[in-house]
């Protein structure tokens, strides 16, 4: 009985609900017979935006940004085709990009210069990006061959083509060959002084002693100021062993003539000086104008002088070696000749070399060294001519010539040769050195036919 009432009370709950339930959807008409109400429509938060027509619900003016707050990074917008709205309740036609949550950040400090920091402005681009048409940073531009790189001159690297080519430094001259060509100078004014008190016959010693002393000073003051500006490197050296060349020229023509003249017409004092003056005064100018057409170093003339003295003094000792009869007789006679051939074929021999070779200064010291020895060493002959009856001792001199200019040859052997860098002559241009047009250039000797017996020789040479 009880069970009944439960169940009767379960079915009256269960359909006062559904009733209830039906209420809420289909509600009473009012008594009067009119239709209830109708709900309104709820309108979307967005409406579709037509281009050329006002927006169907006015745009209510965006809050402005307190200056006091943090701003907040805008997130970027998802592109929208114009024209499109989007409907409620279904995806958008583009879909949307999911976007990461942003961390508060610290608030910007204002940029004097008006752009705000990490901002680009307008139209310019990123860093490390570049612009379209621009070639990236390392590539070549169009039409440069790829690896080629601008030339940059290196200090210690070849020139660059483009670059000029620079006009070389020549250098000048040293001051110890200037003090030789000082030294060559004053003995040739004292020389011509005393020429000039022979010729004036000058007898008074007060009076002898003007021309020499005016002269010697005159001389040297004249090299001064023809160093002004300095003379090249060479050309001073040049200058005196043509100077000294020309009076031992002259020296060994007047001791041959003087040897073997007859009694009475043999050449005295005045003949000796004043052929010392014209040979020592052309070998001088000889020496300068050959210095400015070939421009070599002092090695070269220094080679040339020591080379005339080896070769008159080992052909004294040919021509005495190979003399006969009475030493007084015959024997001066030889050795004066064999002088004069041996000191002309050893300056001529010299500048033929030096066409293709110049020594160092190490080597001339070992070739006068090797002179020298051959010389003391050969001198060991002449204890063997004394054991021997037959044999005349004067032979020993071919033997001592000829180890003497062995001892020449070893020395240029043994002797250090300079490095190239320093033998290398910079080149000269047409103007040649000191702003002195080059007018003439000596290539060389050669042998000159002459009537008679005997040979000549000349010089070969271009005039500009």
């Amino acid at each position: 009985m009880l069970r009944a009432r439960w169940f009767a009370l379960l079915a009256a709950a269960l359909s006062l609900g559904v009733a209830a339930t039906a209420a809420a959807q289909n509600p009473v008409p009012d008594p009067s017979g009119q239709p209830p109400p109708p709900q309104p429509f709820p309108l979307p938060t967005t409406l579709p935006t037509i281009p050329g027509l006002p927006p169907l619900v006015p745009q209510q003016p965006a809050p402005q940004p307190d200056p006091n707050q943090p701003q907040q990074p805008q997130q970027p917008q998802q592109p929208t085709l114009p024209g499109l709205p989007t409907i409620p309740g279904l995806p958008p036609l583009i879909p949307q990009q999911p976007t990461q949550p942003t961390q508060p950040t610290q608030p910007q400090q204002p940029n004097p210069y008006g752009q705000p920091y990490g901002q680009q402005p307008y139209g310019q681009q990123p860093y490390g990006q570049q612009p379209y048409g621009q070639q990236p940073y390392g590539q070549q531009p169009y039409g440069q061959p790829y690896g080629q790189q601008p030339c940059v001159q290196q200090p210690y690297g070849p020139p660059c083509p483009s670059m000029q080519p620079v006009v070389p430094i020549v250098q000048d001259r040293t001051k110890l060959e200037m003090g030789y060509l000082y030294g060559a100078s004053i003995a040739w004014g004292v020389t011509t002084g005393i020429w000039i008190d022979l010729e004036a016959e000058t007898e008074n010693p007060g009076l002898a002693l003007i021309a020499p002393a005016l002269f010697g000073a005159a001389a040297p003051t004249a090299m001064f100021f023809l160093d002004r500006p300095k003379m090249p490197l060479g050309r001073p050296a040049a200058t005196a062993t043509g100077i000294l060349l020309g009076s031992g020229e002259a020296a060994l023509i007047w001791a041959r003539q003087y040897t073997t003249a007859k009694a009475g017409e043999e050449w005295g004092p005045k003949q000796y000086f004043r052929a010392h003056v014209i040979s020592s005064t052309i070998g001088g100018v000889g020496g300068y104008l050959a210095h400015y057409g070939l421009k070599f170093r002092p090695q070269t003339s220094m080679f040339v002088g020591s080379a005339a003295l080896w070769g008159s003094i080992a052909g004294g000792a040919f021509g005495g070696g190979g003399s006969s009869g009475s030493w007084s007789a015959w024997a001066n006679d030889g050795v004066f000749l064999g002088g004069v051939i041996g000191y002309n074929l050893g300056m001529v021999a010299a500048a033929g070399v030096s066409a293709v070779w110049t020594p160092s200064w190490n080597q001339l010291g070992w070739m006068w060294g090797g002179f020298g020895a051959g010389a003391a060493v050969s001198a060991l002959v002449y204890p063997f001519y004394a054991l021997s009856d037959d044999a005349d001792p004067r032979s020993g001199l071919i033997f001592q010539g000829v180890l003497s200019l062995l001892g020449v040859a070893g020395g240029a052997l043994i002797g250090a040769p300079e490095s190239k860098s320093q033998t290398t002559q910079p080149p000269v241009t047409t103007m040649g050195i000191g702003n002195h047009p080059k007018f003439a250039r000596i290539l060389g000797p050669t042998i000159m036919p002459v009537q008679g017996p005997g040979a000549g020789v000349s010089l070969i040479g271009e005039l500009y």
